[in-house]
């Protein structure tokens, strides 16, 4: 595509919002995922702290752990490590002067680290989190529960004092941490091959739109093509007419006769371009009627029988369809001109076309066939394409306009049905059109 070209503005626009839908997609993915995960870990924190404080509050025996100065911690004031951190649950029990009481019972590493803690008692049962400096200037951060034992507390130690329980969040923090930078690597890594996906989808989205697009800048083409050829025919006899004034209708009956020939010819080009605008708009119905089957393709066929004749050719009837048939029959009338028309035009003189007409169940099978000049193998694909034609079977000099086969196949396919192209041998093409025959007749797919 040229640089500035509409489809190519339409593609790149695709493709950005495509691209930023897959990054909001995925922001909002991790940050839910972030954000659960955040909360799961605290939530089993808290869940600790609370248990910590019923076992406080209601006194309950815990075993003896041995201290960094060698001595042991009673029962009630701390709890074992907990992997590498020094330090997991720690409990600190102030008296009303907000001093200390069981500083010997911490061991000297731990009591340096919360020698600094002050009393709070407007935190009272509120969770909040702390970070506190060790000696070696190594920050550890602790999430924290201050409760007010009460004076009933059959602990000495606990009773009327205020109890802080402190939880080391450190490796709750790394997780969170390392969690995250996972999340992020991972959600680039998918975000980079989004930019894949989204050009993918982007070209694949825009590929029936550039085709349609592609298809509709043709037919306006074409369609102004044929137009202007009986248009300038028209044009020009009208204007040789004029040049002679004085002169009768019998001496301009050659310019008469074309210039009618023409408008023929334009007025069956537009009926078509009509209708195949009708088609594509879904404003056609199908009709759906019950026809004798043999008698009503006899009065079809019947005046191509004469047409035929008066060109030095003939036209056989092979009608081996009988019974009661359900079909739009206009539509089906239609189909039969359009293949009679192009087979009687591309016979020879002293040639023949056959029209054989068969049925299966309610399958109904349209034949014809001519001893023309036959349709090349790398046209008969093409041949239902709208203003197609093949330099050996279908040119303007015949009166064609490459629809009447394109209509053909639009009204087969309303009818649930297939139509092709094959080689009559020795000789000529054979249109083999199949329909389905039912009450009811919906519409088809495209």
């Amino acid at each position: 595509m040229k640089k500035g070209d509409p489809q190519q503005k339409q593609q790149l626009s695709l493709f950005v919002k495509e691209l930023i839908g897959f990054a909001l997609l995925f922001m909002v993915l991790g940050l839910v995922v972030n954000f659960f995960f955040h909360q799961s870990i605290y939530k089993n924190i808290d869940r600790g702290l609370i248990t910590q404080k019923q076992v406080v509050l209601n006194n309950k025996k815990q075993p003896s752990f041995r201290t960094d100065n060698g001595g042991t911690t009673p029962p009630s004031t701390t709890t074992p490590n907990n992997g590498d951190t020094p330090f997991r649950t720690n409990i600190l029990v102030f008296n009303k002067r907000g001093q200390i009481i069981n500083a010997q019972m911490l061991g000297n590493r731990i009591y340096n680290l919360f020698i600094n803690t002050r009393l709070d008692k407007s935190q009272v049962n509120k969770v909040r989190e702390v970070t506190l400096m060790s000696t070696d200037n190594t920050l550890h951060y602790f999430r924290s529960l201050l409760i007010k034992v009460p004076k009933s507390n059959t602990n000495p130690m606990y009773a009327g004092n205020y109890v802080l329980i402190l939880e080391n969040i450190d490796t709750d923090l790394l997780a969170i941490n390392s969690f995250r930078r996972s999340l992020l690597i991972t959600l680039t890594l998918f975000w980079i091959l989004a930019i894949g996906i989204a050009y993918y989808l982007s070209r694949s989205s825009m590929k029936p739109i550039l085709e349609s697009w592609k298809r509709q800048r043709q037919f306006s083409a074409n369609a102004a093509h044929e137009l202007r050829t009986p248009l300038t025919v028209i044009q020009n006899q009208m204007e040789y007419m004029l040049t002679k004034p004085k002169a009768q209708v019998v001496d301009q009956v050659d310019a008469i006769s074309t210039s009618l020939d023409e408008v023929r010819h334009l007025q069956t080009l537009t009926n078509r371009l009509l209708m195949l605008a009708r088609s594509d708009a879904g404003r056609i119905e199908i009709n759906v009627q019950s026809v004798d089957l043999k008698s009503w393709f006899d009065q079809v066929l019947r005046p191509y029988v004469d047409i035929a004749a008066s060109q030095h050719k003939s036209l056989d009837k092979y009608l081996r369809a009988t019974g009661q048939g359900w079909f739009d029959a206009d539509l089906i009338r239609q189909l039969l001109i359009i293949l009679l028309d192009n087979a009687i035009k591309y016979t020879p003189e002293g040639g023949t076309v056959t029209v054989t007409t068969s049925r299966v169940r309610d399958k109904l099978t349209i034949e014809v066939r001519d001893t023309g000049q036959g349709i090349a193998d790398e046209d008969k694909a093409r041949v239902f394409e709208r203003f197609y034609r093949s330099d050996k079977s279908r040119n303007s000099k015949t009166g064609g306009n490459g629809l009447g086969l394109a209509i053909a196949k639009w009204i087969v396919t309303q009818h649930h049905g297939t139509i092709t192209v094959k080689d009559n041998h020795p000789k000529g093409a054979v249109f083999v059109a199949t329909i389905s025959m039912r009450s009811q007749v919906g519409p088809a797919v495209n």
